[in-house]
């Protein structure tokens, strides 16, 4: 999408004619690995190649353009219709010589990189680029387009209605501003050096003869590319594929690269016989032990894990009892310790009672405990304690004291003797009084 800075600082809208965007993936061929192939393309005019390229993907680009799974779909017949869209380099519209044109475009929901997006089937019958193809130096893709709406992920508007102060690829709040695209309406697609969604490009490259005769050569070179001498996947761009094969396999490679325009492929006859039917039977077996073995190491994976499930599930069945039981005894606790701080607020309200403090004198008792049990376990026990020795050096016994001077065995209130010598001082004066009362009758 070709929108400047300046642009957006003079507050100009969207025009949406002007979507683009660079995809694609850097690769190349080497020359002279495939030289029988661009020698067999170059000198014959009718001669073809059929590429098949992921074109885009649903998801944002390295631009800040998020191209949604719907807007590509509805825009899908664009590409082909009302006619075949053409296959251009670096998205020169005007001066430009088409160099082919897109014969199929299809959404596809699994690609080779893994994500859903455009698959284009592509003819390109330009010599030159033909030859560049098959080298690598054309291989990353780029498409030109329209589209009917570009919504701001922050704000909301359509920047082709109405500006807005987001800028893509901007921060704001935390969240990364980028242009949503509706309907994806197809102008071309362009070979250009610069890619923004790095899991496209060619993935699929053959030449057709469309004279179907003896000299008729259809070479495929699917993902795989020749470059410094070692095979390499796409999807697998840092692994040695060519190094990694047999040597049946790497013949066989050899054998498809080095075809000649009668389509018989070079091999001698001693390399034919190595790929023998014994030999492949041998693989095969080989092949097959090694799926035996992977299927009963699959099984033995599956019984321990499911011995593994029900071990868990005896595990959380004891933790909940546990956390269970936890939760029980932390709620007796707390009632045994709320339990336990009213009984020591009635205690010391009791012996407030029975020392008339004047904070209880006059109040409630329900109304005074209520008061005490605010105060903490510390303070009331040492209340507890400060009222008994109060209570020690207070006198229980009111009234005459035989002995004025003595206080009860060690200074205790509760020591009984001055009672019993109370009591016996009344018995002695009753026998007295009836003593006297007798003599008078007499």
């Amino acid at each position: 999408m070709n929108y400047t800075l300046t642009e957006h600082r003079n507050k100009q809208l969207i025009a949406n004619n002007q979507l683009t965007e660079n995809v694609g993936i850097v690769g190349k061929i080497k020359p002279e690995t495939v030289e029988k192939l661009t020698e067999a393309a170059k000198g014959k005019n009718k001669r073809k190649l059929v590429v098949q390229m992921e074109a885009i993907h649903v998801g944002r680009t390295a631009n800040y353009t998020f191209y949604t799974e719907e807007g590509l779909r509805n825009g899908l017949e664009s590409w082909t219709h009302p006619y075949n869209k053409p296959v251009l380099t670096h998205h020169d519209q005007h001066n430009g010589e088409p160099i082919g044109r897109i014969l199929r475009a299809e959404f596809s929901e699994s690609t080779i990189s893994g994500r859903k997006g455009l698959i284009f089937t592509c003819e390109i019958t330009d010599p030159d680029s033909i030859e560049k193809v098959l080298d690598g130096r054309y291989q990353t893709v780029s498409i030109g387009a329209t589209t009917d709406k570009v919504t701001c992920n922050i704000c909301g508007k359509d920047r082709t209605k109405e500006w807005c102060e987001h800028w893509r690829g901007e921060e704001y709040e935390g969240q990364t501003c980028h242009f949503v695209i509706g309907t994806t309406f197809g102008n071309e697609v362009s070979y250009v050096n610069v890619p923004a969604d790095e899991n496209a490009g060619n993935f699929s490259v053959s030449i057709e003869d469309p004279e179907e005769s003896s000299t008729e050569e259809c070479a495929t070179l699917q993902i795989f590319q020749i470059a410094e001498g070692l095979m390499q996947d796409i999807s697998m761009p840092n692994v040695n594929l060519y190094e990694s094969v047999s040597e049946d396999l790497k013949q066989l490679v050899d054998g498809l690269l080095e075809q000649n325009e009668g389509g018989a492929q070079n091999m001698t006859t001693t390399q034919q016989e190595k790929v023998s039917v014994e030999e492949l039977q041998n693989k095969l077996n080989l092949s097959e032990q090694e799926v035996g073995r992977l299927e009963k190491k699959l099984s033995e994976t599956r019984e321990t894990l499911s011995n593994l499930v029900i071990e868990k599930s005896k595990v959380d069945n004891l933790l909940s009892e546990s956390q269970a039981e936890v939760t029980r005894l932390t709620a007796e606790n707390a009632s045994l310790i709320e339990k336990n701080h009213k009984a020591l607020a009635e205690k010391v309200v009791d012996m407030k009672l029975a020392l008339r403090k004047s904070d209880v004198v006059g109040v409630d008792r329900e109304e005074a405990v209520t008061e005490h049990i605010k105060r903490t376990e510390e303070s009331l026990n040492d209340a507890v304690t400060d009222l008994q020795a109060e209570m020690q050096n207070t006198s229980a016994v009111k009234g005459s004291v035989k002995n004025p001077g003595f206080t009860g065995e060690d200074n205790n209130p509760n020591n009984t003797t001055e009672g019993k010598e109370e009591a016996k001082t009344v018995e002695e004066a009753a026998n007295i009084f009836t003593s006297m009362f007798g003599r008078k009758k007499r």
